[in-house]
């Protein structure tokens, strides 16, 4: 959250604030890429963990463990 605070002065011209308002869009283009790889990894440690929890539970109940 501390990356929200700009140590930018504020936009005066036009052209600064479309210069600003770029960079906003490209900060915005660049977590929303962040955001999908995050989804992905989280899709991918969710079937991990669900072949991990079969693959235990398998192992328990052949050794005879109550589930």
């Amino acid at each position: 959250m501390n990356d929200l605070i700009s140590t930018q002065p504020a936009p005066r011209t036009t052209a600064e604030y479309k210069a600003a308002i770029k960079q906003l869009f490209a900060e915005m283009d660049r977590r929303n890429q962040q955001m999908e790889c995050d989804r992905r990894d989280i899709t991918r440690l969710e079937a991990e963990t669900a072949a991990l929890k079969t693959e235990t539970r398998a192992i328990l109940a052949s050794l005879g463990a109550r589930l």
